[in-house]
């Protein structure tokens, strides 16, 4: 029997606060010697630590589970999981030097002036193009290079060092351990994959208040409350509707393709169809090709959060669903941006997820979730969900009067 997902909240609440001291040493794998200054940090967070001259760290990690990250230049980025339920105790990373050779062996070559040519299209597509990744930029794009595999019909970013992220709108410096990155251009579908470590701008009171407002802002729809909210089966009372959708193949448009394989029914240079069939027949033709190749069919009743996640243990949920989620936050409407963007768009911010491997996830109090390459989201979280609207696991919103 599953257990509800709200038993999990109250055990959440008595070790939010706790932490755990993790000691540890950062040596070379070969050598066996110290690597000083190495930067160890939890993914996603704003918590990190700098190693001493011998190695050694020490860093405070919150209750839960995180992706430990420890890099060095000329290292190989070391990444492992911890869990606080689990004694850490002293641990001893072992980086490896990444081999020069390696380095130089290209099965196809980096496009020259990469950035020239896809710089644009590769800050669209990572940092965004919201109002608040017009304040976000790499610092450093001479790092990212591109590589246009015509065979595989791939486009593949390679950062031969961190990514500095400067994000004005929210406050932050964000050095981004880029580990993936490719796109497909046939079936238009984009992964990348990496290690942030957040840190806090300086600035004014002003500033700082203007930060905490955008941050706020933010937040408030983005698949990180989501997720909180589902941990704590609180999605509704959080502002989400959601229902169950499916998608089922269009039928008649397959029959009207299948037509056009066994007649002289053809698209002329304009992309119009034209046939020896009457001119009717032809004109139906036309307009059932316009239809969407699936007719998506909603669930009636809005779903909570005990009815997708249930409790794998004290501070781990389960999410599992069928098929795919509407997910709607009713407190705001899509921005200029977004709809400037999709003109057929409505106002509603709609967001469509579907688990692409059929496994559950696993989600975390902090809204963190494993794995990310198991959740696929297009419409407004699509669009959304970038680098210039990312926050860290550990940001917590202003209490609500």
């Amino acid at each position: 029997m599953r257990s509800f997902l709200v038993l999990l909240f109250f055990s959440w609440l008595t070790v939010a606060h706790a932490q755990t001291l993790l000691k540890g040493v950062v040596l070379d794998e070969e050598k066996h010697t110290p690597v000083p200054k190495a930067s160890v940090f939890l993914s996603n967070t704003s918590i990190g630590t700098t190693a001493n001259d011998e190695g050694g760290f020490a860093l405070n990690v919150p209750a839960g589970k995180f992706e430990l990250v420890v890099s060095s230049v000329g290292y190989a980025t070391y990444s492992q999981s911890i869990n606080t339920n689990e004694v850490l105790g002293f641990i001893t990373i072992k980086l490896t030097p990444k081999a020069p050779e390696l380095e130089t062996i290209i099965i196809e070559p980096y496009e020259k002036d990469g950035w020239e040519k896809w710089g644009k299209w590769f800050t669209d597509n990572f940092i965004g193009t919201t109002e608040y990744s017009r304040d976000c930029r790499i610092k450093n794009p001479e790092a990212l290079k591109f590589r246009n595999s015509k065979k595989n019909n791939t486009l593949t970013a390679v950062a031969v060092a961190p990514l500095q992220i400067e994000n004005k709108a929210l406050g932050y410096r964000i050095t981004y351990q880029l580990e993936d990155f490719r796109y497909n251009f046939k079936t238009r579908m984009l992964f990348y994959a990496g290690f942030p470590f957040f840190q806090n701008l300086q600035g004014s009171d002003h500033k700082q208040r203007q930060w905490e407002k955008a941050r706020e802002d933010v937040y408030l729809g983005s698949m990180l409350q989501f997720m909180r909210a589902l941990y704590r089966n609180k999605i509704v009372e959080e502002g989400f509707d959601v229902r169950r959708l499916q998608k089922i193949p269009n039928a008649e448009k397959n029959r009207v393709k299948m037509i056009y394989k066994t007649s002289s029914v053809r698209a002329d240079e304009n992309g119009r169809l034209v046939s020896t069939v009457n001119r009717d027949s032809s004109a139906y033709y036309n307009r059932i090709m316009r239809e969407d190749d699936f007719k998506k069919v909603y669930g009636k009743d809005l779903l909570r959060g005990d009815s997708m996640a249930y409790a794998i243990d004290s501070t781990v949920a389960g999410f599992d669903f069928p098929d795919y989620l509407l997910v709607i936050y009713k407190y705001k409407k899509n921005p200029p941006e977004f709809k400037q963007m999709f003109p057929k768009s409505s106002d509603a911010m709609m967001s469509e997820i579907t688990l692409v491997n059929g496994k559950p996830l696993q989600v975390l109090a902090n809204g963190s979730y494993f794995n990310p390459e198991d959740l696929l989201s297009t419409g407004y979280w699509g669009w959304w969900e970038k680098m210039g609207t990312m926050l860290p696991f550990d940001y917590q919103p202003p209490a609500r009067k």
